[in-house]
């Protein structure tokens, strides 16, 4: 009854913090193993322009989609929906990316809520730079499109007039990512997010784990999403989100097989570093300062809903019979 009461406090820590979460909140995470679900909450994806241009294959981790640009032609490539509204009026803060492999291209889009103008985006292309963030002016530019796996991730923010682009590679999980700097200063563009277009500029590529997050990440915790799945934990988006909750609220939980605690003087040399620390310990470097927080493997799993369903109608079973065995005693005594 201990463990299972100390599972129960845990579990709905765990909720209560993911809701408080400084880092905010994530809308939706797309792991397109074969369906264009939103995995742990969040709309699912809609295949909007050209859907016979869009295939499932492998990707970066499991299954992923082949956005495919038959032509360089405008609108004859394949694009994908993400029915959240990120214009800056509804989300000041936003940060949306994943992972992309470039085949072909000109001037692309990856994701975007450009209808003209500018609106914010990531764009992918030539006299526009490799990988490019825009939003109300022409893109600023970091990296080089290898047409192998590259993390590419923008951050936008509106109240301090900001954009931040990052884009890394798979080789070395603990490298700091390209970053280019821009405004945030845009007016108000579609009330969807497109994957695979900005205005009408189709995309060419593999694309895999994408997420969006309702605020503007830091560099630390941009890096960790990247670090976490490239890592031995090989732990995802979604995970990354609650090991950002825990650390916000300066909280310890379980989280994808370990028990993570705040942690402090950790190698702050790159943001959002993974640390292996031996004996099955990991460091995540979640600030400039070095605190971050430790995990330690051997957690028990926390039972889904469904189980506990089954233990709580358990107890209720156990709790009546407890019930009426008393009343029977009551009645012998008297």
């Amino acid at each position: 009854m201990r463990n299972l009461t100390t599972l129960f406090l845990a579990a709905a820590a765990a909720a209560f913090i993911a809701n408080s979460s400084q880092a905010g909140t994530l809308l939706a995470y797309y792991e397109f193993e074969d369906n264009y679900d939103s995995t742990g909450g969040g709309p699912a994806a809609i295949p909007m322009q050209n859907p016979d241009e869009l295939s499932f294959t492998s990707g970066f981790r499991g299954q992923g989609v082949d956005i495919n640009d038959p032509s360089a032609a405008n609108n004859t490539g394949g694009s994908i929906d993400i029915p959240i509204d990120a214009n800056p009026g509804v989300l000041p803060g936003v940060t949306f990316g994943g992972w992309l492999k470039v085949d072909t291209f000109e001037f692309d889009g990856f994701m975007a809520i450009d209808n003209g103008g500018w609106d914010r985006g990531i764009t992918v292309g030539q006299d526009r730079g490799p990988f490019g963030i825009a939003s109300g002016g022409g893109p600023a530019t970091t990296g080089e499109i290898t047409h192998e796996w590259q993390y590419v991730v923008g951050t936008f923010n509106d109240e301090e007039d900001r954009t931040v682009l990052y884009v890394g590679d798979a080789s070395a999980a603990n490298q700091t990512t390209e970053t280019a700097e821009g405004i945030d200063n845009t007016g108000s563009g579609l009330t969807v997010i497109e994957l695979g277009r900005y205005d009408n500029q189709d995309l060419d590529a593999l694309v895999d784990d994408i997420f969006v997050w309702d605020s503007e990440l830091n560099a630390h915790e941009v890096n960790a999403i990247r670090n976490l799945r490239l890592s031995s934990l090989d732990l995802s988006p979604r995970d990354a989100a609650e090991l950002f909750a825990l650390h916000d609220a300066s909280a310890s939980g379980p989280v994808g097989g370990l028990s993570w605690s705040p942690a402090s003087g950790l190698d702050a040399t790159n943001p959002g570093a993974v640390l292996e620390l031996g004996g099955g310990e990991f460091g995540l470097v979640l600030a400039d300062d070095g605190s971050g927080l430790v995990g330690l493997g051997g957690v028990p799993a926390v039972p889904t809903v469904s189980e506990w369903g089954l233990i709580i109608m358990a107890l209720l079973i156990l709790t009546a019979g407890t019930v009426v065995i008393c009343r029977k005693r009551r009645t012998v005594s008297a």
